[in-house]
């Protein structure tokens, strides 16, 4: 007999989020160096928006879109977070600056709190 429980789980379209407890580490002293420099660890974007290593110096936010899960990219140049698949734009505190190219709609980033330890930047979703 069928069951719901039979199913796979369907994808997650609005990129699901990173899971609650989730943290992620960047090392100061190889990683963002330069303001503007952004990587993805553990699901979660950090960025560089200014010089000196403390929290308020960087962004970390979700790492994929919550339009239909894209990566989504720190743009310098424009100051602002894209995603790969719709080109939906976001700024570093996580609102929105442009919806999807596919006609859908976005909701804001999840952004994360930071600590800085010993040159270790964490955040924690």
């Amino acid at each position: 007999m069928w069951k719901k429980s039979d199913t796979p789980e369907p994808s997650k379209p609005n990129g699901g989020g990173v899971p609650s407890g989730t943290t992620a580490s960047v090392d100061l002293n190889t990683q963002l160096l330069t303001v503007g420099a952004s990587v993805v660890v553990n699901v979660i974007l950090f960025i560089r928006t200014a010089a000196g290593n403390t929290t308020t110096s960087f962004a970390a936010t979700q790492a994929a879109c919550p339009h239909q899960g894209g990566a989504l990219s720190f743009i310098q140049a424009s100051n602002y977070i894209q995603c790969g698949l719709h080109n939906s734009r976001y700024t570093t505190t996580g609102s929105i600056l442009a919806q999807p190219n596919d006609g859908g709609t976005t909701n804001a980033l999840k952004v994360y709190p930071l600590t800085v330890s010993a040159n270790m930047l964490t955040a924690t979703a």
